[in-house]
């Protein structure tokens, strides 16, 4: 999860400004941020919306941490509820807290398209943490530019995918713009990256699918001095459903997380001419 990416260089990108995510604004017990699609794709790419989803969630989470210092992720949970065929130009994510306790809180989110469509809805729980430094930048990065062109979710991460016996891999080289505020990989860029992983296991079992769901378990920070690989088995593949589970391990082979990731395939109507090859 990332609270907050810390100005330490004037030019060094953040995912915030990767994924086109705006600053968080709170109304009362809302709090706001967009992003930016970009240029108009035919489809949706679910995995894009890892950095809106991690960090409204946590910032919703943060701000009412009381005295602590600050906050990590325990898990994630989201839930595509239109994974493709977004109305741009932009998503908004509005975030709410639904518990706080002494040592961590639960909050919510629904994202919407600029038409009002509700397109995706998750929840995550955090840990409250001390003795760390975890500030928001009252002058955060801005989003990237929205009128250049358009990258897809692997190429913003730089990672490359593999077919394996089992499913797939995905390999991301060492990349300081995927940390968050504590200087390791930003639980969005890793839901980014299960999300990948796993639907490119399920597309090499059963053809192009959506990701209709996605759970996620962080188990420690992912440091990002070394590439990181997140590897991806199918646990069932059938006609219509697939699911996959991912686990992300870092270069010294520790489990960093765990992810089920479920696949629906996609309504004749929209299949089209889709790469069935991973982006």
């Amino acid at each position: 999860m990332s609270i907050a990416n810390v100005r330490t260089g004037a030019e060094r990108k953040t995912p915030q400004a990767l994924f086109r995510v705006s600053p968080a604004t709170r109304d009362g017990a809302v709090n706001r941020m967009t992003m930016d699609l970009g240029a108009p794709e035919p489809h949706g790419r679910t995995a894009a919306l890892g950095v809106l989803l991690d960090d409204c969630l946590g910032f919703t989470m943060y701000e009412r941490r009381g005295d602590r210092a600050g906050l990590v992720s325990a898990d994630l949970s989201v839930d595509f509820v239109r994974p493709t065929g977004w109305t741009g130009p932009h998503l908004t994510a509005e975030g709410r807290l639904e518990t706080r306790g002494e040592d961590g809180a639960m909050s919510s989110v629904r994202v919407f398209d600029a038409a009002g469509e509700l397109v995706a809805t998750g929840t995550a729980w955090g840990n409250f943490v001390d003795g760390v430094q975890q500030s928001r930048d009252e002058r955060p990065l801005a989003p990237a530019d929205g009128s250049g062109p358009t990258m897809t979710p692997l190429e913003t991460i730089g990672g490359t995918i593999e077919r394996t016996d089992r499913g797939a891999r995905l390999t991301v080289p060492p990349n300081r713009s995927l940390a968050n505020a504590l200087g390791v990989m930003h639980g969005g860029v890793q839901a980014c990256a299960y999300d990948l992983a796993g639907n490119a296991a399920a597309a090499g079992s059963a053809g192009a699918m959506d990701t209709s769901s996605l759970r996620i378990n962080f188990f420690r920070t992912v440091p990002l001095d070394r590439p990181v690989v997140f590897e991806a088995e199918v646990l069932r593949a059938g006609r219509r459903v697939a699911v996959s589970r991912v686990t992300c391990t870092d270069a010294d082979g520790r489990e960093c997380g765990v992810a089920t990731v479920t696949c629906r395939r996609p309504a004749p109507s929209t299949l089209g001419e889709r790469d069935q090859a991973p982006s």
